[in-house]
C-alpha cells in the first residue's frame, strides 16, 4: 500500500522543521530590520545634526561680515576689516555644503535658497556700497551705519536660519520616532517569532517523544529480549507510517525466527537422541570386542607372534573406539543438559580434577599446582570435567620435557572471574588458537598424542552453557595459556 503524506513521518518531520525554520527566519529578518531601523534613524539624525552645525558656521560667517563692516566704517582701521574680508571667502564653500546636506527635502532647500538670496543682497545692497562710500567719506558712513537697515538684514537672515534649525530637529525627532516604533515593533515581532518557534519545538520534542522515540524504545527492548533469547516478543504496530512498517517487520521476522529455531531445535534435538543412544549402544558391542581381543591375546601369548601383533591392534582399536564413544555421549550430554545454579568452590573442583589425573601426572612426573580460586555459580560435576580436560592436555601435551601447569584466577568485570590454566608444553600457533576447540580437530596425529580431538570442544560447551567464553593463547615464555571467564557467587 502506498504512503500517504498525511501518515508519512518523513512529511510531518519535514513540514515541522520548514514551519519552524520559516519562523526563526523571519524572527531573523525582523530583528535584523530593526537594527537596521535603529541604524538609519541613527545615521539620519547625524545627518540632521550635521546640517545644523553647518547652518551655525554659515550663520557664525554672516555674523562676522556685519561685525567687520561695523568695525571697519566705525574706526577706519583696515585691520578692522578682516572679520568681513575672512566671512567672503569662505561663506561660498559653506553656502555650498548646507546646499548639499539639505538637497532631499524641497522646503529646505527653499529656505536655504532664501538664505543664499539675503546674503548676496546683504553684500550687494548694502555692504559694498556702505564700504565704498567709507572709503571715500567715511564720516557719511558712521552716519549711515547708525540707522537699523544693515541690522534689520542681518535679522532677517538670523529668522531664516531658525527656521531651518527648527525643520532640521523636527525632520530628526520624527524620524526617530518613526524609526524606534518600527524598531519596537521589528524586535516585538521577532521576539514573538522566537517565542513561538521555541514553543513549537518544544510541542515537536514532546510529540517526537510519544510518537516516534517511544515506538523506538519499544523496538528496541523487543531487539533486546530476542537478542537475549525470547522469540515470542512482539511490538504493537497498528501505526500506518513508517514505524508501523518497522513493528509489523519486526513482529514477521521473530515468527520466522521462532518458526526456524523450533526446526533447528528439533533437528538438534534429534541429532544428540541418535548421537546419545549410538554412542550407548555402541559401547557395548565395542566393549565385547575388547573383550574377546584381550582373551584371544593372551591365548595366542608368543607362540604365534603374527596373530599376537594382530590381536593387540584390535585391543587398541577397540579402546579408543571406546574412548571416542565415550567422548561423544559426554559431548552430546554438554550440549543439551543444563548445568546446575549453585556456590561452587573452584578450589574443591580442581583438586577433584588433579585427583582424577593423579596417574598421568605421576607418569609425567608434572608439577600442577593451583593458585586460591573463588566460588562460582555452576555446576561442579561439568566444570570438574573442563578442568580434568584442560589439566589433562597440558600434562599429555609436553613434548618430553617435565610439564609444569599452574591455575588462577583473576578479577573479569564486577561479577566475574577469569579463570587461566598455563602450562609450560609445546605451545600453540595463534591461527589455530580457535580451531582447536572444534569437535575432531587436532594439531598432531593420533599416533604421537592419542585422544579423540572432543575434549576441547566439550570445555567449550560447558563454559557457555554457564555463560562464559574459552580461548587459548601462546605464552610468551613458551607454553600455551586457556583461559575461561564464569560468574561469580554473590558475596
Amino acid at each position: 500500500m502506498p504512503t500517504r503524506i498525511s501518515t508519512s513521518i518523513t512529511a510531518r518531520t519535514l513540514l515541522v522543521s520548514a514551519l519552524i525554520g520559516a519562523l526563526l527566519s523571519a524572527s531573523f529578518v525582523l530583528l535584523v530590520v530593526a537594527v537596521n531601523d535603529q541604524r538609519d534613524a541613527g545615521r539620519l539624525a547625524l545627518s540632521s545634526q550635521q546640517a545644523i552645525t553647518a547652518g551655525a558656521q554659515l550663520e557664525k560667517s554672516v555674523n562676522s561680515l556685519e561685525t567687520g563692516l561695523r568695525g571697519f566704517v566705525a574706526s577706519g582701521k583696515d585691520e578692522s576689516l578682516a572679520p568681513y574680508n575672512a566671512a567672503r571667502r569662505i561663506y561660498p564653500a559653506q553656502l555650498r555644503k548646507l546646499q548639499r546636506m539639505v538637497k532631499d527635502d524641497p522646503i529646505e532647500v527653499a529656505q536655504v535658497r532664501r538664505i543664499s538670496d539675503a546674503i548676496d543682497d546683504y553684500i550687494s545692497f548694502w555692504a559694498l556700497p556702505l564700504l565704498s562710500i567709507a572709503l571715500d567719506r567715511p564720516n557719511a558712513a558712521r552716519a549711515i551705519i547708525v540707522n537699523r537697515n544693515g541690522r534689520q538684514r542681518i535679522e532677517q537672515i538670523r529668522t531664516s536660519f531658525d527656521a531651518l534649525y527648527a525643520r532640521e530637529r523636527r525632520i530628526a525627532h520624527d524620524r526617530e520616532r518613526r524609526a524606534e516604533h518600527r524598531s519596537r515593533l521589528g524586535r516585538a515581532l521577532g521576539i514573538g517569532g522566537a517565542i513561538l518557534a521555541l514553543g513549537l519545538s518544544v510541542i515537536v520534542a514532546v510529540a517526537l517523544r510519544r510518537f516516534i522515540l517511544r515506538p523506538v524504545e519499544d523496538v528496541t527492548r523487543a531487539t533486546e529480549a530476542v537478542a537475549g533469547g525470547d522469540l515470542t516478543v512482539r511490538v504493537r504496530s497498528p501505526r500506518q507510517d513508517e514505524l508501523g512498517r518497522l513493528g509489523r517487520a519486526f513482529n514477521a521476522m521473530t515468527e520466522q525466527l521462532q518458526g526456524r529455531t523450533a526446526e533447528l531445535e528439533r533437528s538438534n534435538r534429534d541429532l544428540e537422541d541418535y548421537a546419545a543412544v549410538a554412542s550407548h549402544d555402541l559401547q557395548g558391542p565395542l566393549a565385547t570386542i575388547g573383550m574377546h581381543a584381550e582373551l584371544l591375546q593372551r591365548r595366542l601369548g608368543t607362540e604365534k607372534e603374527q596373530e599376537a601383533m594382530l590381536a593387540e591392534r584390535i585391543v587398541f582399536s577397540s579402546r579408543s573406539m571406546t574412548a571416542l564413544v565415550r567422548d561423544l555421549l559426554a559431548y552430546s550430554r554438554a550440549g543439551s543438559a543444563q548445568p546446575g545454579h549453585e556456590r561452587v568452590a573452584l578450589d574443591d573442583v580442581v583438586e577433584r580434577a588433579i585427583e582424577n589425573l593423579a596417574a598421568p601426572i605421576a607418569e609425567a612426573g608434572a608439577q600442577v599446582g593451583a593458585e586460591p580460586l573463588p566460588e562460582v555459580m555452576g555446576d561442579g560435576a561439568m566444570l570438574a570435567q573442563v578442568f580434568q580436560n584442560l589439566i589433562g592436555n597440558a600434562v599429555k601435551f609436553s613434548d618430553g620435557g617435565r610439564p609444569t601447569v599452574r591455575v588462577r584466577a583473576e578479577p573479569d568485570g564486577e561479577h566475574r572471574v577469569r579463570v587461566s590454566v598455563e602450562d609450560s608444553g609445546i605451545g600453540i600457533a595463534p591461527e589455530e588458537a580457535d580451531r582447536i576447540f572444534r569437535p575432531f580437530h587436532r594439531l598432531h596425529g593420533e599416533d604421537r598424542y592419542e585422544g579423540s580431538g572432543i575434549g576441547l570442544a566439550i570445555c567449550r560447551r560447558v563454559v557457555e552453557a554457564h555463560g562464559g567464553r574459552i580461548w587459548a593463547e601462546a605464552r610468551a615464555e613458551g607454553g600455551t595459556a586457556f583461559r575461561l571467564t564464569l560468574p561469580l557467587a554473590a558475596g
